[in-house]
């Protein structure tokens, strides 16, 4: 009975071990993991820890969620390297660090042993997951404690982010949420959610703090919190202090929607708990829960030691129904490519086809050697009458899996269709069986007419979804890519992952010598079991006629005559493969020409390649997913993608995501920016973003990615003093340029500083003498390793588009950056900078810019009662709109003000842009131009007529002294000459010539 009841703990437990399965079931969270690192060395404070901090954070958020929430039941998973205990359950499963809500891990380059959420899209999405350090874990009651708070308000604090998609509420130096600014009361304000905090701005050396360029306090500039504070407000900004317990609302810790923080930013000036009500946690009138006891609030932990890494199964299920007799040739292809090169060894495989009934081809069979085998057991025809039975194939391969006694928890569908299911039972009457046996289903629709239904399928399992373009010529989203990243997903040791390494097609003239030259870049993190394939677009009328040369880095040639195991050509599938066991590193150029007679000839070019065995470094990966996959226009959708090696970012790479419309129209380039604006949440962060708005249809849209540094800036933002596994657990190693939020301690005593404040004169900052002295200081600039040439390529899967109409219903995008970066008193002008926002959101060029400023930030809430900036009021720079994502600077001189008007007062600025047809973007973010005090500021033009004065002072300082210095050598040199000839009279006098001389010359007497 014992055994018999484990097991059915055990099962369970698997089935609920995915992030997607978080659940506030009656108040409580359930089925939250938290995963464990197999680089993380064994040590029991670690769990014991992290049960404190969720016994902790569940009554910390059962307060900040005034009742609603707490946690329930936490699994916590150790990886199978630990040594085994009696109190661990045991699971079959692996590689779950990848869907945890936590994971304790090695540090983040940037972040360090800081507690961050990685979050990958906009307000109200939920983050990718929590990360913990092994150190933090270990010191979070201890010595960290002091410096970031209550472990159990961490976790709320980053629980928000990961669970709800809000953002933070402080500021920082140097980016779009600057660390202080000028509120309605005219006066300076740390950045946050409450404008009641009391403390003291001072600078980092405990002095005063001085004014940047622009007026405002500068990057040594810091607010220190007074222990004392009584704000209740906010999680999201200074949760360390004892006093906060609640989310900013709109009621009774009121919301302030005037400071530029990262939150209002992101969100529109909404409330944090305003968008924490609307989630789907809440807004279905999830109310407040009574508590009979604390121990209700205590969660239920249940520690799981996970297995050594699963080999991964497969069932290919494949439709053969009428329909598609077209298409049979491409779905043949794409399989044997699919089964000899793509998927992983060790792999366990089986191949069902369907049309009016299943049919078996191959059972689960283990891949190894046995490619070859398996291909010729694929099928070739389709059924000419055959019907559409999908839901009959499902039951077909639930049988299948428990005939063969295979596990099912975990195994993978890879379901093609191209139609509609047309005979019974239909899929949905069988999907609850497919859930409870655990398998997931990743549907790849074949052409426009799949059903609708196969996305909320893939949805259902913990699955995704691919379309394949059937008709579009050039498409980059072959079958086999999209086989390939369906499956990719299973294999969860990213060590050993194959990468696609380079995707291109290229078109071909007929004859020998109308060759087309092409280039691979292989990087040291990859080239082990590498292959180039050429596959030539299927063409029932011509014969298979490419040739293709390849050239190492080294200039060795491959082709025709290379040996067998390196050069290989199939003739059914059109496929010429390059195999490589151990790759060379450096750049390969091929050579394609074509003996056939169409007058282009369409050829694949693909790379995979496994990382290299050569080096211990992560290879580098790219992911790339949507905002929405479902968009109903004209609301856009975010195309995402996200570069990195092992937890560090890669910065500006070429990111271009390829969009395949629905119909078959050419497909759109789309450039992925990570510069922090338009549809870019924060710059540098190795996460490229952009707007995708050029619909031509309603239907689906499949997503793919290529990736290159071709240019050679693409940098690794990391921090790498030594290897992260080599360091001792329990050494802290801080960033101080990090952004997280912690506590910083007073330079000075408290009491040696005037009583802590809510509000600063802006009058009292001092310019600073050296205005450029303080870069860098407080900003997130790391070390940046310069990263060699590659190249990568994804398949991101689709997004469906309804409600589509023809028309320009887009408005330009709203700008985020409008920032002062000087403010001129005596010449009474600003220089104002932004990034320029598109005709549709981020694409295109906005037909105006309407520049507006006020005295008072009433500006933020009625635009139009701002003064209007026309080209008459630019000393510099015009108005005329740039293209999206084009730097915009120019000078503006206040009209019809004094430099008497102007001192000591500050000014807010805002800016709209309109397109074509009138459409209007969102306000932009407010940008404040503070004019000190003229005792504080520099008067060029004065300046200029004293320096001219002074200038003629000292030439004329230097005349006097050049003709002193002439009249003293003059006066010298006569001396001196004076001095040569009486001592020459002399001489002649002591040797008696002056006697004779005075007798001959004198005078004769008369007689």
């Amino acid at each position: 009975m014992a055994s018999s009841i484990f097991c059915v703990l055990t099962v369970g437990l698997i089935f609920v071990l995915t992030k997607a399965d978080i659940v506030l079931y009656e108040n409580g969270y359930e089925n939250v993991v938290v995963a464990i690192g197999k680089d993380v060395p064994e040590h029991p404070i670690i769990i014991e820890n992290l049960k404190k901090m969720f016994e902790d954070g569940s009554q910390v958020l059962f307060e900040a969620t005034r009742k609603r929430a707490f946690f329930r039941k936490v699994t916590i998973v150790v990886p199978p390297s630990w040594e085994k205990r009696e109190d661990y359950l045991s699971t079959n499963m692996s590689g779950l660090l990848s869907t945890a809500a936590l994971r304790v891990d090695l540090p983040h380059p940037e972040h360090g042993d800081i507690p961050y959420t990685l979050q990958l899209g906009g307000c109200g999405e939920s983050g990718a997951y929590i990360h913990l350090t092994p150190t933090y874990t270990a010191l979070m009651y201890g010595d960290f404690n002091s410096t970031f708070g209550s472990p159990g308000k961490v976790l709320v604090h980053e629980w928000s982010h990961f669970r709800w998609g809000v953002f933070d509420e402080y500021g920082e130096h140097g980016s779009a949420s600057p660390a202080f600014y000028i509120g309605e009361d005219q006066q300076v304000h740390v950045t946050g959610c409450t404008q009641d905090l009391k403390g003291w701005m001072r600078s980092l050396d405990g002095g005063q703090c001085h004014a940047d360029t622009s007026g405002m306090p500068d990057a040594r500039c810091r607010f220190f919190p007074a222990e004392n504070n009584n704000v209740t407000g906010s999680f999201m900004n200074l949760y360390f202090l004892d006093s906060v317990t609640q989310f900013c609302d709109n009621d009774t810790i009121p919301h302030n929607f005037w400071a530029p923080n990262t939150h209002n930013l992101q969100c529109g000036g909404q409330s944090v708990w305003g968008v924490i009500t609307q989630h789907e946690d809440f807004k279905n009138a999830n109310f407040p829960t009574k508590v009979s006891s604390p121990s209700i609030l205590k969660p239920e932990f249940r520690v799981v030691q996970e297995a050594a890494k699963e080999k991964p199964r497969f069932i290919l299920l494949l439709d053969l129904s009428s329909s598609m007799d077209q298409f049979m040739a491409q779905l043949y292809q794409a399989v044997v490519r699919f089964v000899r090169d793509l998927i992983p060894n060790e792999s366990e495989v089986a191949v069902v086809s369907f049309a009016n009934k299943s049919e078996l081809h191959v059972n689960f069979t283990r891949v190894q050697d046995n490619r070859e085998e398996i291909v010729k057991k694929l099928p070739i025809t389709y059924n000419k009458d055959g019907f559409t039975a999908i839901g009959g194939a499902l039951q077909f391969c639930l049988q299948l899996v428990e005939e063969s006694h295979v596990k099912s928890e975990g195994l993978m569908i890879i379901l093609i269709t191209d139609g509609e299911q047309t005979i019974l039972p239909l899929v949905e009457e069988v999907l609850p069986d497919v859930k409870r046996a655990g398998i997931v289903i990743n549907t790849v629709s074949f052409g426009p007419n799949a059903t609708d239904s196969l996305e909320s399928w893939a949805q259902e399992t913990g699955g995704g979804s691919y379309y394949h373009s059937t008709g579009s010529r050039g498409s980059l989203s072959s079958l086999d890519a999209l086989l390939f990243d369906a499956i990719k997903s299973s294999d969860k040791d990213e060590m050993k992952q194959l990468q696609q390494v380079h995707r291109d097609v290229v078109f071909v003239k007929p004859g020998l010598k109308n060759f087309v030259v092409g280039e691979v870049v292989l990087d040291s993190t990859v080239g082990h079991e590498t292959r180039f394939t050429f596959t030539e677009n299927i063409d029932l009328y011509n014969l298979f006629s490419i040739v293709v040369n390849l050239t190492s880095p080294t200039g060795e040639e491959y082709g025709r005559g290379s040996d067998s195991s390196i050069y290989r050509v199939d003739n059914i599938t059109r496929t010429i493969t390059f195999t490589f066991q151990e790759a060379q590193v450096g750049k390969w150029t091929y050579n394609i020409s074509t003996s056939g007679y169409i007058p282009f000839d369409e050829v694949l070019v693909a790379v995979t390649s496994h990382p290299s065995k050569r080096t211990q470094e992560d290879p580098i990966r790219v992911k790339t997913w949507m905002s929405s996959s479902e968009v109903t226009y004209p609301s856009p959708t975010r195309v995402y993608a996200f570069i990195s090696q092992g937890y560090s970012t890669v910065i500006n790479a070429n990111v271009t995501a390829i969009i395949e419309p629905p119909t078959e129209a050419s497909s759109v380039a789309l450039p992925l920016l990570d510069n922090g604006v338009g549809a870019d949440l924060r710059a540098g962060d190795g996460i490229y973003s952009a707007y995708f708005t050029q619909f031509s249809a309603n239907g689906r849209y499949s997503v793919s990615v290529t990736v290159s540094t071709s240019n050679q800036t693409a940098k690794l933002q990391a921090y790498k003093p030594e290897d992260p596994r080599s360091r001792p657990l329990y050494q802290y190693q801080p960033r101080p340029h990090t952004s997280a939020i912690r506590r910083i301690r007073l330079p000075v005593p408290e009491n040696s500083l005037p009583d802590p404040v809510s509000q600063f004169p802006p009058n009292d900052l001092v310019p600073s003498l050296d205005p450029g002295g303080n870069e860098g200081i407080g900003g997130r600039e790391l070390n940046k390793v310069q990263v060699e040439q590659f190249t990568r390529f994804i398949s991101g899967g689709i997004f469906k588009v309804n409600n589509y109409q023809p028309g320009d219903m887009l408005p330009p995008g709203r700008v985020t950056d409008l920032a002062v970066l000087v403010t001129h008193l005596f010449e009474s002008s600003v220089t104002l900078n932004w990034t320029s926002p598109g005709d549709d959101l981020d694409h295109g060029t906005a037909s105006t810019l309407e520049l507006r400023y006020h005295e008072t930030t009433l500006i933020y809430l009625d635009f139009l009662k701002g003064h209007i900036v026309n080209e008459s009021h630019l000393t510099s720079g015009d108005l005329t709109p740039r293209q999206a994502g084009v730097p915009h600077v120019i000078t503006v001189k206040i009209p019809g003000r004094s430099v008497d008007s102007l001192e000591g007062r500050p000014l807010f600025f805002a800016l709209k842009a309109r397109d074509e047809v009138g459409n209007s973007g969102n306000l932009s973010n407010i940008a404040t131009a503070y004019f000190p005090l003229k005792k504080y500021t520099y008067n060029l033009k004065e300046e200029q007529k004293l320096n001219a004065i002074s200038g003629l002072v000292v030439l004329v300082v230097l005349g006097v002294i050049v003709i002193f210095i002439v009249a003293f050598i003059a006066s010298v040199k006569f001396m001196h000459v004076r001095h040569r000839e009486k001592r020459r009279e002399q001489e002649l006098i002591d040797g008696g010539c002056y006697r004779y001389v005075m007798t001959v010359m004198k005078p004769v007497e008369e007689k």
